[in-house]
Parts: structure tokens; C-alpha cells; sequence
């Protein structure tokens, strides 16, 4: 690290500096790093290239101390280790970088409480959290939060508002997939289910028994 005097940092690049190479206010800088609409590609372009060329780093704190928000949301994984959670938090941190936020992954503990996770996000700075792939522990599991919850699947009571529990329907994926398999002419299809305790793996056994049964 370079240095100005024995022992001190140099301060790094403000948004004076790169606002005075793209030719532009602070104010339009401020808008670009943050990703605010109302600035022309041309103008965002300058600003992106002159924040390359300087080795800007904005000050997440002080941006989210002014602006009241982080730019990151918090991930819950019950199962990261699994081949399906683990492709979900590779398409979710996608997801999130391609519209300029960061991700923050928490992961639980054997016997220790989802809020757990859920605080230690909260203490991070988060806009938000997902609960990738509830699980049925025996008690309903309830989670509160000041920002908004989303959990991928069901069997979670969240905070009313901006809160939802969404997920795709595994009955009816399963039943179709199965009903598909016997139409071609096997005469049984068998399925390799996942943990019990899943709420999705559960719904993909109802939907292949529907449809083993119909037929």
C-alpha cells in the first residue's frame, strides 16, 4: 500500500476526482454509482470509465448512512451443501450482482434457529433477505425482520408488508413430468425424492403418487 508519511494510507480517489475526469458533477456521479435512472448511457459510460481508470471505491457505509440502504441482500441457506440449494445461491448471487447488488450468505447451524442467521444478516446491513428452502423442523417458523422476507417455500409465517413466501409448485411439476414419462409407454416411472423434511421435496413425491395413481 502506498504511503504519504511513515505509516499513513494514501486516501484513495474521491468523487471529486472523478467527477472533474468524466466532466461531469458530483451529482451525476453520485447517480451512476448508485445506479439511479435520469443519466444518458453516453454520460454513464464517461463515469464508468473514468471510476476504472481512477480505482474508485465508493464508501459503502457512508452511502448507506446517507441513502438508508446497503445495496446487498442477505441469503439464509438450510442446505447449502446439497446439489439443488447450492445451484439456487449460484443463480441468486447472479441475479443480484447483474442489477448492482451484493450478496450475503448466512448459513444455520445444526439445532440453531433460522432467526439466528436472520439477525446476524440484519447486524451485517442488508435490504433484504431470501430464505432459500424452508424446511419442517416440527414448528412453524417464524421470522421477523425490519426489511423485507422472501422465502422460497413454504411453511414460514412472515412480517405482513413487503413480505412474501413465494416458490414454484412441485406437486404439479412432479405430476406433469410423471404423467409425460407414462404417456411415452414405461409402465411406471420411479423418483428418487430428497430429504423428507423439505417442504419441496415433499410436494414433488405427492405430485409423482397423483400421478402413478391416475394411472
Amino acid at each position: 500500500m502506498a504511503v504519504t508519511g511513515p505509516g499513513r494510507p494514501r486516501r484513495g480517489p474521491g468523487m471529486t476526482e472523478v467527477a472533474r475526469a468524466a466532466g461531469v458533477s458530483q451529482k451525476t456521479v453520485s447517480r451512476v454509482v448508485n445506479g439511479e435512472p435520469h443519466v444518458s448511457p453516453e454520460v454513464r459510460d464517461r463515469v464508468l470509465r473514468a471510476v476504472q481508470e481512477l480505482g474508485y471505491r465508493p464508501n459503502n457505509a457512508a452511502r448507506a448512512l446517507l441513502l438508508g440502504r446497503y445495496r446487498r441482500i442477505g441469503v439464509v441457506s438450510l442446505g447449502s451443501a446439497l446439489y439443488g440449494p447450492s445451484t439456487l445461491l449460484l443463480a441468486l448471487e447472479r441475479a443480484m450482482h447483474r442489477v448492482g447488488y451484493s450478496f450475503a450468505l448466512a448459513g444455520t447451524l445444526e439445532g440453531q434457529p433460522v432467526q439466528v442467521a436472520v439477525e446476524a444478516l440484519l447486524e451485517q446491513g442488508v435490504d433484504g433477505i431470501v430464505l432459500s428452502e424452508p424446511i419442517d423442523d416440527g414448528a412453524p417458523l417464524r421470522l421477523s425482520a425490519d426489511v423485507p422476507v422472501v422465502s422460497l417455500g413454504e411453511g414460514v409465517e412472515v412480517g405482513q408488508g413487503r413480505s412474501a413466501v413465494v416458490g414454484a409448485d412441485g406437486l404439479v411439476a412432479a405430476r406433469i413430468a410423471t404423467e409425460h414419462l407414462l404417456s411415452l409407454g414405461h409402465r411406471t416411472v420411479w423418483h428418487i425424492p430428497g430429504p423428507h423434511d423439505w417442504w419441496a421435496a415433499r410436494d414433488r413425491v405427492r405430485g409423482w403418487r397423483e400421478a402413478l395413481a391416475a394411472a
